[in-house]
């Protein structure tokens, strides 16, 4: 077994990919193969839900005894590696009550949230049988309750936690993405930002069609538009792709992003097609391509006085893009 904690970003919930998923909205555990282990006091209810109606709730009132726990568990069989990814809100702290994730018994990361926000989480896990544990304990360390009551409480505990949209996702095939389809549904792409990319025939690297957005799609002074893909490996691998910049500085900027990182960076006018790899480690991985016009802020008025450098067009395509995983 192999497992990593990461807390990731990415498309929503994750239910229209998935392998299995449950937001709940049956109103009580039947949906999946649920267990709960230790004090039985995990409930399905309307309290506070990320999406829909529903979320799977506990809390430590309902847990009577320190050192006690309640584990919510989810069994799975999987023929290849995959991603279970979740949201949780568990405004919780130590040493009152602790939330935190497990698969196969094993720890891999704590759970809660200072803020009060709903948060995405989830880990790899490998082929075979599985279960996957979101683990409540209350008072873990065993203080006593003379001691408990002593100690001053963060102003955001509220001692409860809540989950929803549990999702298996699929590991990620080696591919090539030549956006021959016309559209960006050969493979699970997202768009996102002030601008939508399309799919053009007016340039390519190959074949008849690339992927393009200009700086004059973005309607307001400064925007980005950003075309992503989710990137799910057990082992990693490396995405290549070929790209066409016509951008130049202050107007438009291309950003090549992974898990919002930049990692590579494009603010100039090409008059060839350029080939970059990325190396996409372990877990799940966003990729963004992003174009974001007048990254300064420039006032209009200022920036109109600007020069524009020769063959400059205020766009980038995009084209052959290919992941392959580490063998």
């Amino acid at each position: 077994m192999s497992s990593s904690p990461v807390t990731s970003g990415g498309d929503g919930s994750g239910g229209s990919n998935a392998i299995e998923f449950d937001g709940f909205e049956s109103g009580d555990l039947t949906a999946l193969a649920w267990s709960i282990d230790g004090v039985d006091t995990w409930v399905v209810d309307e309290t506070n839900p990320y999406e829909g109606i529903y979320s799977a709730h506990v809390k430590t009132s309902d847990i009577p005894n320190g050192g006690d726990f309640s584990q919510l568990d989810l069994a799975l069989s999987l023929e290849n590696a995959g991603f279970i990814q979740f949201y949780f809100n568990a405004p919780v702290a130590m040493p009152f009550e602790s939330f935190e994730l497990y698969v196969d018994g094993n720890f891999l990361t704590p759970l809660a949230t200072p803020d009060g926000n709903w948060t995405q989480a989830g880990a790899i896990i490998s082929s075979g049988e599985h279960v996957v544990s979101w683990r409540y304990a209350n008072n873990p360390g065993g203080a006593p309750d003379d001691v408990i009551s002593t100690i001053p409480q963060p102003p955001y505990r509220i001692g409860e936690a809540w989950l929803d949209n549990v999702a298996l996702l699929p590991s990620t095939s080696s591919f090539v993405e030549d956006f021959e389809s016309q559209d960006f549904s050969t493979n699970n792409w997202f768009l996102s930002g002030s601008a939508d990319w399309t799919i053009t025939d007016t340039n390519a690297q190959d074949g008849s069609y690339s992927a393009t957005v200009a700086s004059a799609d973005i309607l307001e002074n400064t925007g980005s538009a950003r075309l992503s893909i989710d990137i799910i490996t057990e082992e990693g691998g490396t995405l290549s792709y070929w790209v066409l910049p016509s951008v130049a500085g202050p107007f438009d900027i291309v950003h090549v992003l992974v898990d919002d990182v930049i990692v590579f960076t494009y603010s100039n006018v090409e008059s060839d097609w350029v080939s970059q790899e990325v190396a996409i480690q372990p877990g799940k991985r966003e990729v963004t391509f992003e174009l974001t016009k007048n990254p300064g802020g420039l006032a209009e008025d200022a920036i109109a006085m600007v020069p524009k450098p020769d063959g400059y067009l205020g766009q980038v395509w995009l084209d052959t893009i290919s992941f392959t995983t580490t063998s």
